[in-house]
């Protein structure tokens, strides 16, 4: 039966890939011998609606249709069987037993094009995007005006494994201020596969090796692309992951300096700590060379759901470095978008102070959360239609808040449009 299912779901993609119905004719089978039992039988299915294909009325096979393209039309019929009545189902019952043969072969055939097809999955997002993002009246941020493509594959290794590889295109369609090139010692952009890694596991150890971005927490103490290991132990209540990486500084976004030749080691720890309050630990170092002023760093993620739609989380980072070394970042959200439900949506606030040394790697999201800088944001997310999510923020700043003589304000305000697929 499962076989007959498997040829039921493949004869619908191929007769769906025709594209049309048959017509309501008296003979839409018009090729198939009148002589044969199946042709009333596949008339009938039809007439009764149980059957489409081609628009002219026939099957568009050999003058004499063969027995294994009648079978792909029983199988049509078959995917359609919850919409037959009690007599039609008999009838597709007893077209199934007829080509019962077909339809085994039929299933075969198209389990080996599926385990092919399933072998890789495609998911990832393009974005439009607009910021008008001023300093004193001044705009500086042509550069995150632009299209973007982000796209990630995974592929099936066997049971246990599965390898991944990500690429992301972006188009700026601005000249002014700095944007439109990219730093020279990135290649976020250039559409290549530059983020690629193995993940899977070792007994009861889940593994990621390779080049990957990762955060722990709410991404407010370590939020950016590495290259390393990463490893999930099972430890009963909470979940401990370790890890071992060199940062890719990038954009950066990297608080540490000549993070390139810097080897990042830490643990997280998370668990619900309560009813509806969870807990993440993040505790870090790197090789102090005189130079990083930050070899231990971790924060403290609380995050606890206060009413009914209300979500309140709260972060503390601190480093060891000499000055200006804590960061603290707040956020309350209401309710939350779902990309399969079209007018669902999520409105948030959030509150931070980033000190220029307290936090390793914050997640900055495009800019928008610049280290050495304090403000507060507010953001809307609306679904406008499946897959296909509207976000707008505002946001008040003070920038390079450790040297009073160059501090600046900010205002941003950004929309975009994420199309999931």
């Amino acid at each position: 039966m499962k076989k007959k299912l498997v040829a039921s779901l493949a004869a619908a993609m191929i007769l769906g890939v025709a594209g049309t119905s048959f017509a309501a004719v008296v003979n839409p089978f018009s090729d198939v011998p009148a002589k044969h039992w199946s042709y009333d039988a596949v008339t009938k299915l039809a007439h009764d609606g149980i059957l489409d294909g081609y628009g002219d009325g026939t099957f568009r096979g050999d003058k004499t249709i063969s027995r294994y393209e009648m079978a792909i039309i029983v199988a049509k019929a078959m995917s359609k069987v919850d919409q037959a009545d009690a007599g039609n189902k008999a009838l597709i019952e007893r077209l199934s037993n007829e080509y019962a043969s077909e339809l085994d072969k039929l299933g075969a055939r198209m389990t080996t094009v599926e385990n092919k097809v399933d072998n890789v999955k495609w998911s990832g997002f393009v974005r439009g995007k607009y910021d008008s993002d001023t300093s004193d009246g001044h705009n500086i941020s042509g550069g995150n005006k632009h299209y973007f493509l982000a796209l990630e594959g995974t592929a099936k290794i066997n049971d246990r494994w599965e390898g991944h590889f990500a690429s992301e295109t972006r188009h700026d369609y601005t000249t002014s201020g700095w944007g439109g090139v990219n730093p020279p010692d990135t290649n976020e952009g250039d559409g290549t596969w530059f983020r690629i890694w193995a993940s899977g596991s070792v007994g009861e150890v889940g593994v990621a090796a390779g080049r990957k971005w990762f955060g722990y927490g709410d991404n407010m103490v370590w939020g950016h692309e590495a290259t390393g290991i990463w490893l999930d132990v099972p430890t009963g209540k909470f979940k401990t992951s370790v890890f071992a990486a060199k940062p890719t500084q990038g954009n950066g976004a990297v608080s540490l300096k000549d993070a390139y030749d810097t080897n990042i080691y830490g643990a997280n720890f998370n668990g619900d700590i309560a009813k509806n309050v969870n807990m993440n630990l993040l505790l870090g170092g790197n090789k102090d060379d005189g130079e990083q002023q930050m070899s231990r760093w971790g924060g403290l993620t609380v995050a606890a759901k206060i009413a009914q739609d209300l979500k309140l989380t709260g972060t503390y980072a601190k480093t060891n470095a000499d000055d200006f070394n804590k960061t603290h970042h707040i956020r309350l959200d209401y309710k939350g978008t779902d990309l399969n439900k079209t007018g669902s949506y999520g409105v948030y606030a959030r509150f931070f102070k980033f000190g220029a040394n307290g936090d390793p790697s914050h997640d900055d999201e495009w800019d928008s959360l610049k280290s050495d800088s304090r403000g507060w944001m507010v953001g809307v997310d609306y679904v406008v239609g499946k897959n296909i999510q509207w976000t707008n923020i505002y946001s008040d700043q003070k920038v390079n808040i450790s040297n009073s003589a160059a501090e600046y304000n900010r205002k941003l305000f950004r929309t975009q449009f994420d199309l999931h697929f």
